[in-house]
């Protein structure tokens, strides 16, 4: 990647090197040959010496009159640049991580300035990160918290029956597993909705990635007796694999989730010219036109039965995801008829 940096950059420079160096060597030839004619023709000089000394001088003159402005004009053209980096990277050193610089097409500064914005952006992610985990996010973790306090307090306080004690114990467990579930989905929410960029991307197979999820979840989709298919050729896509696998764990576990026992699953991977398409559908619950119109807020649990098993991020962090990658998903849903996503992701 470097190395395709650097040769762009030179590409640019170098036309401007060629330019210069070629209106340089014309501004002597010409030059040197308006002496020649001006010492022999006009001012008829026919020593030799004589006609020499005039030429070089009256070059050396031409070159001082032609090229000196034009060096003044093409050095304070690079120290306005630099001085606008440099001040750039001031304002970023004091902490305003909104600071642009303006890129002009063609110069051959500009990679440097897109690189310096690249960076910029991350490090006001990076920001917005820390202040949505603060501000907006810490509050979903009080019910959690209150709950192990709480029981966590009974067990302390008196002499309590085994079942009763166990009882305490799990739900201790349960809520520490939901508050640690809850943590690493915000931040990695919070991570990808300032995020503007995929970075370590890797091209691999998607129905492969797929299939791999379907036997993560395998045990759930087990004991409910569901009924798993697809459809999987091979499908080269170019993404964060990381990333990838939380979009499909998030679709593939809802589908889980609230599809009935004895219900059924099927995935279907549609390789296409500039796009794969993945459709995931079920035979479960489905949902209502409102809960389809909010299925991608924060924290939204359209079914309440559900909504301690949830957080209400899984969806939130997989259309986040989709978007990241130029993509788009859409869901097509009816009461007691199932769901059907469909993910839609350019080749590249």
């Amino acid at each position: 990647m470097k190395q395709q940096k650097v040769t762009k950059s030179t590409r640019k420079i170098l036309p401007q090197i060629l330019l210069q160096s070629m209106a340089v060597i014309i501004t002597a030839v010409s030059s040197f040959m308006f002496m020649t004619w001006l010492v022999t023709d006009v001012f008829l000089i026919t020593d030799t010496y004589i006609a020499a000394g005039y030429e070089v001088l009256g070059t050396l003159i031409a070159f001082i009159i032609i090229l000196v402005p034009l060096n003044t004009v093409v050095y304070r053209r690079r120290l306005r640049e630099i001085t606008m980096l440099s001040d750039s990277i001031q304002s970023v050193a004091g902490g305003d991580f909104t600071t642009r610089i303006v890129c002009r097409k063609g110069d051959p500064i500009t990679p440097v300035y897109e690189d310096f914005n690249k960076m910029c952006a991350e490090l006001e992610s990076v920001k917005i990160l820390r202040n949505d985990f603060i501000n907006s996010y810490s509050h979903e973790f009080k019910t959690p918290i209150a709950s192990i306090n709480g029981f966590a307090s009974l067990l302390l306080e008196k002499e309590l029956p085994e079942a009763e004690r166990r009882q305490y114990l799990e739900i201790i467990a349960e809520e520490s597993a939901r508050l640690s579930k809850l943590a690493a989905n915000t931040i990695l929410l919070s991570k990808i909705s300032s995020q503007q960029i995929v970075t370590d991307t890797e091209q691999y197979n998607i129905s492969e990635q797929l299939r791999q999820c379907s036997i993560i979840l395998s045990k759930s989709w087990l004991e409910k007796k569901i009924e798993f298919s697809g459809e999987f050729p091979e499908a080269v896509f170019t993404g964060n694999k990381e990333l990838m696998q939380h979009l499909w764990l998030n679709i593939l576990g809802n589908a889980v989730k609230y599809t009935p026992m004895g219900g059924e699953i099927f995935v279907r991977v549609i390789p296409e010219k500039e796009t794969i398409v993945v459709v995931i559908s079920d035979t479960g619950e489905g949902m209502e036109k409102e809960t389809l119109e909010h299925l991608f807020d924060l924290y939204y649990q359209g079914d309440t039965s559900h909504s301690r098993q949830g957080l209400g991020l899984g969806l939130s962090i997989a259309k986040r995801i989709v978007e990241l990658c130029d993509g788009s998903i859409t869901v097509e849903s009816e009461p007691k008829a199932g769901s059907c996503f469909t993910i839609t992701l350019p080749v590249k």
